[in-house]
């Protein structure tokens, strides 16, 4: 717990008085928490790091919390925030939200960019695993070469020093390129 809740709760004899104290703290309608909710909520922002649910869930979360002290966020508010501060490379999702003649719903853009992210993360991965297969293919080339320490290329019978090519671990195969299938 945080030194502030602590000190809140810090004296009272019964849980009616901690759970009173905890109410006041966190749901208080002055003008003063009002105002910290809403310079929170806009100063929300998609962190390195962060995925689609966890960004997301900070305005969900503080779009909740001034609920509580009575204001109402609408969701076309919640949208635009949400689309201003993704990372740059959301940047073309951005403007194809923003395009479109009548802004998404809440509910809706938070599907559409989990699912994008989703297909990004599908995507990347499946880049990845052809780099690592081609990196295996080249290993086991410059394994033969060494041995050799020069490989025909084929078709002219250039030679092709094949020594200084580096040994790369495979990641698909969990061991040294050499072994791979």
């Amino acid at each position: 717990m945080k030194d502030h809740i602590v000190f809140s709760l810090h004296g009272k004899a019964s849980l009616y008085l901690m759970w009173k104290a905890l109410t006041d703290l966190f749901q208080s309608k002055s003008d003063q928490r009002k105002l910290v909710l809403k310079h929170k909520l806009r100063n929300i922002k998609c962190e390195n790091g962060d995925n689609m649910p966890k960004y997301l869930t900070k305005f969900t979360q503080c779009r909740d919390e001034l609920g509580s002290v009575g204001v109402t966020v609408d969701d076309e508010d919640l949208v635009s925030l949400a689309l201003l501060f993704l990372l740059k490379s959301w940047h073309s999702n951005q403007d194809s939200v923003n395009g479109r003649e009548k802004l998404l719903g809440w509910e809706r853009l938070w599907s559409d960019l989990v699912q994008e992210e989703i297909r990004q993360n599908t995507r990347d991965e499946s880049s990845s695993k052809a780099s690592d297969e081609e990196n295996c293919a080249l290993d086991a080339k410059a394994k033969k070469g060494k041995n050799k320490k020069a490989s025909h290329s084929g078709a002219k019978g250039k030679k092709q020093n094949m020594s200084k090519v580096k040994s790369f671990h495979c990641y698909q195969h969990g061991h040294c390129a050499t072994n791979c299938p």
